[in-house]
C-alpha cells in the first residue's frame, strides 16, 4: 500500500509541479492538497495491495513447503483460504464506507483548492459548465444545459416544481442572466406548463423580461457544481431519485451511483484471483506472480472503466455497465479457484 501511494503521489507531483510554481499556493496548502488526496489513493490502491499480498502470502507458503505440510495434516487448501476470503469480504465492506465517509468529502475539499489556485490563477477557470442540476427550493429542481461564467448567463434552463412525484409547474427558457442591481435572475422570455389536474394542462408564454428570486448566485452555482465522485453514496442516491421523479434521465449520475458499491466489491475479487494465481503454479517464481498480478490489475481496471464509459453513453444499462467487469472477473476467479487441487 505504501508503495502504491508513493507512486501515485510522485506522479501527481510531477503532473502539478508547473501549477505549484506558477501559483501563490503555500507549502501548507500543498500539504493539505495531498492530505485530501491521500484517502482516494488508499481507496484505489487497496484492491491492488490485496491481490499482491495474497500472492506473496500463499506463494511463500508454497515455496517453503509449509502449504504441503498443512495439506498433509488433513487441512484442505479451501479451508486454509477461508480466512483470506473472509478478510477480503470484510475489506470490501470497509472499502465501501471508507470511500463514502472519508474519500468523497476529501475530494470535495481538494476540488475547492484546485478551483481557488489552479484554475483561477492561471486564467483557466472554466468559462462554462454543462448539465447542471440544482435543487433551488423545497420542491423545485433547476436544470441548466450550459452556464457561461464570463457573463453569468445560463442557457437552456428548465425550472420544475413538483407536488409529490408529479410535476405541478415547469418553466422553460432559452436564457437566464444574473442581474447585479437587483440580485435576481433575469429571464427574457419563457414558456410555462401547469399541471392543474391529470385531465387539464395549461400552457403559457411570456415575451417580456421577468426577474425571478432564487436561493443561489453565480458564485453558489460554481460551488454547487459538484462531481459525482465528490458526493457519497447516500447523497448521490437521493440526488438521482430527485432527477428520476422529475423525469430527468441522466445516465452519468446513475452509473456513478452504482459504481461506488461495485468498486468496493473489487477487494474480494482480488483475493480470489490472488489465491488462484499463487497455488496453481507452485514452482513459478515470485517475479512471475508479481507480473501476472499487475497484468490482472490493469485488465480489471480497464474492464470496469470500459463498462463505465458504455454506461455514460447509454449503450448499456447503468447497473450492468459497472458490474459486468466484476461479474466476469468474479466468475473467472471462482472457476480457477475451484479447479485448483485442494
Amino acid at each position: 500500500m505504501i508503495s502504491f501511494i508513493s507512486i501515485f503521489i510522485i506522479v501527481d507531483v510531477i503532473d502539478h509541479l508547473d501549477k505549484f510554481i506558477d501559483t501563490e499556493i503555500t507549502r501548507d496548502e500543498i500539504f493539505q492538497y495531498y492530505m485530501y488526496t491521500l484517502p482516494w489513493y488508499v481507496s484505489i490502491g487497496l484492491p491492488m495491495s490485496l491481490l499482491l499480498a495474497t500472492v506473496f502470502c500463499m506463494g511463500l507458503l508454497q515455496r517453503r513447503n509449509e502449504l504441503t505440510a498443512i495439506k498433509a495434516s488433513g487441512i484442505s487448501l479451501r479451508r486454509v483460504s477461508m480466512s483470506l476470503l473472509i478478510f477480503g469480504f470484510i475489506t470490501s465492506i470497509f472499502s465501501f464506507y471508507f470511500e463514502n465517509i472519508l474519500v468523497a468529502p476529501s475530494l470535495h475539499k481538494r476540488a475547492e483548492i484546485e478551483v481557488e489556485y489552479f484554475q483561477k490563477s492561471r486564467n483557466k477557470r472554466k468559462v462554462k459548465n454543462q448539465d447542471i442540476y440544482l435543487q433551488v427550493g423545497k420542491n423545485q429542481v433547476l436544470y441548466i444545459k450550459r452556464f457561461d461564467f464570463k457573463n453569468n448567463t445560463a442557457h437552456n434552463i428548465s425550472l420544475q416544481k413538483y407536488d409529490g412525484n408529479n410535476i405541478s409547474l415547469r418553466i422553460d427558457a432559452p436564457m437566464m442572466t444574473w442581474d447585479d442591481n437587483s440580485g435576481k435572475w433575469r429571464i427574457p422570455t419563457y414558456r410555462t406548463r401547469s399541471n392543474l389536474s391529470p385531465e387539464f394542462i395549461k400552457y403559457g408564454y411570456s415575451p417580456s423580461d421577468t426577474l425571478i428570486q432564487m436561493d443561489f448566485t453565480p458564485v453558489d452555482l460554481t460551488k454547487q457544481s459538484v462531481k459525482p465522485e465528490e458526493m457519497n453514496y447516500w447523497e448521490l442516491k437521493s440526488f438521482v431519485e430527485r432527477l428520476r421523479q422529475n423525469g430527468i434521465l441522466e445516465p452519468r449520475w446513475t452509473v456513478n451511483l452504482h459504481f461506488k458499491p461495485a468498486f468496493a466489491f473489487s477487494s474480494i475479487i482480488m483475493v480470489i484471483f490472488g489465491l488462484s494465481l499463487s497455488v496453481r503454479k507452485p514452482r513459478s517464481s515470485m517475479a512471475v506472480g508479481l507480473g501476472v498480478s499487475i497484468f490482472i490489475i490493469f485488465l480489471y481496471y480497464g474492464a470496469i472503466k470500459f463498462g463505465q464509459s458504455m454506461g455514460y453513453k447509454g449503450e448499456m444499462d447503468p447497473l450492468l455497465s459497472v458490474w459486468i467487469g466484476n461479474i466476469i472477473f468474479f466468475t473467472t476467479g471462482i472457476f480457477l479457484f475451484l479447479k485448483t487441487r485442494s
